[in-house]
């Protein structure tokens, strides 16, 4: 699809949590993932999302949207990385997000995309959360 930016794990899939009210990105960025190796769980309810992360101890990644009915993305990720401290979290929003908000995404080292964003772009921001490493990797390749 995007053959200079596949950025497949390296080892067993990753997986991803996506949380997204709109039922069209929800599927399109699940399907976007999962054909390039990720293991992705996807729903559009912060509260459901809490349960399958519960339940799913290994979830790597929560791509979460910010502005959710009843609940936002901001509120998801807090109770998730009280659960498990060491979670990768990746803010996306279509929304006007405030800089006192960027400053409490940058204070707990989330990632934030604004929507909309390409495929390659989401692929990207993955890869650099998920293997952040292997660019470093291919720079000391290329250099030697």
């Amino acid at each position: 699809m995007y053959p200079e930016l596949s950025f497949a794990p390296s080892r067993s899939p990753r997986k991803i949590l996506i949380v997204d009210d709109d039922p069209d990105i929800r599927s399109l960025t699940r399907t976007f993932l999962e054909h390039e190796g990720y293991t992705v769980y996807a729903c559009g309810n912060p509260d459901r999302a809490a349960q399958i992360f519960r339940r799913s101890t290994d979830i790597d990644l929560v791509i979460t949207d910010f502005s959710m009915p009843h609940r936002s993305g901001l509120d998801l990720a807090r109770e998730l990385k009280a659960l498990r401290p060491s979670l990768q979290i990746l803010i996306i929003s279509g929304v006007l997000v405030s800089s006192v908000q960027m400053d409490q995404m940058q204070v707990h080292g989330w990632r934030f995309l604004p929507k909309p964003f390409s495929l390659p772009q989401l692929l990207s921001e993955v890869h650099n959360i998920l293997e952040p490493d292997a660019d470093l990797n291919r720079s000391v390749t290329l250099m030697a």
